[in-house]
């Protein structure tokens, strides 16, 4: 029902978690793009099989009507791995069987990507 989507890597600055990502990677990341929604904005990294590495970390000119996800307006310390995202063909009948800290349906969108994401209220993951 769940496949591993991608790993993020959270930090207090996009700046900071890219050179925190690059240095222990060797690997350059690419600007992702902005989810105005949430206040973020991320770098990327593709890996293996479809997988993807995010770079996540609050955007300094975003402000959000809720709380940011993946945690990030506690987000405390030195970048790191802070979450692993699955898809699901069927969001839906997941959720129906996963705990209610999942969250609810949210539609998102990034650039022209859309696509439906669950999220804890409190934005926590």
């Amino acid at each position: 029902m769940w496949q591993l989507d991608h790993l993020a890597i959270g930090a207090r600055t996009l700046a900071d978690g890219v050179a925190w990502a690059q240095a222990r990677l060797g690997q350059a990341l690419v600007p992702g793009g902005q989810h105005a929604r949430f206040g973020t904005h991320n770098a990327l990294l593709g890996l293996s099989g479809g997988l993807y590495l995010e770079v996540i970390a609050p955007d300094p000119y975003a402000t959000p009507d809720r709380a940011r996800w993946f945690g990030l307006d506690a987000f405390e310390g030195q970048p790191r791995l802070c979450n692993w995202i699955c898809r699901t063909d069927d969001l839906p009948g997941a959720l129906a069987v996963s705990p209610p800290a999942a969250g609810r349906p949210e539609p998102m969108s990034r650039g022209d990507l859309h696509w439906t994401i669950a999220v804890p209220a409190d934005g926590s993951l």
